[in-house]
């Protein structure tokens, strides 16, 4: 789910997941809590929807994925460039340290109830603005 219109006041969150379906269904969640969604399979698809979408808030990111960084490393690069930009992490099997993130982003384990994924989402979005 692309959504290239967005309602004022509404915002952009970016979806980054190797995973089509992992993505559709997060989109799918975000968009019934009144986010509109964008999305990209890994790391370069997404920097490349972060240049061309000036209104993207937040970044929902799995840490393992292919290309030429995971997203940790896409995480801090987005947090150094773009401290505005909210970086939210997750990952079913790799659990990084609180020293390990990037800072003002979170990280949550999957599999995440989705209350508690909007919950950590509205965290971070506080902390980068």
């Amino acid at each position: 789910m692309t959504d290239a219109k967005t309602r004022a006041g509404q915002k952009v969150v970016l979806v980054v997941d190797d995973n089509e379906t992992a993505r559709w269904i997060l989109a799918e969640i975000l968009a019934g809590e009144g986010y509109a969604v964008c999305e990209a399979g890994n790391a370069d698809e997404a920097l490349q929807r972060l240049g061309e979408r000036p209104d993207i808030r937040a970044v929902i990111t799995d840490i393992e994925m292919p290309g030429s960084m995971d997203g940790l490393e896409m995480a801090a690069r987005i947090r150094s460039q773009s401290p505005e930009i909210a970086v939210l992490l997750t990952s079913g099997r790799h659990y990084p340290a609180a020293g390990d993130l990037p800072p003002a982003t979170k990280f949550i384990l999957k599999p995440w109830a989705a209350d508690h994924l909007i919950r950590e989402l509205e965290t971070v979005l506080c902390l980068s603005y």
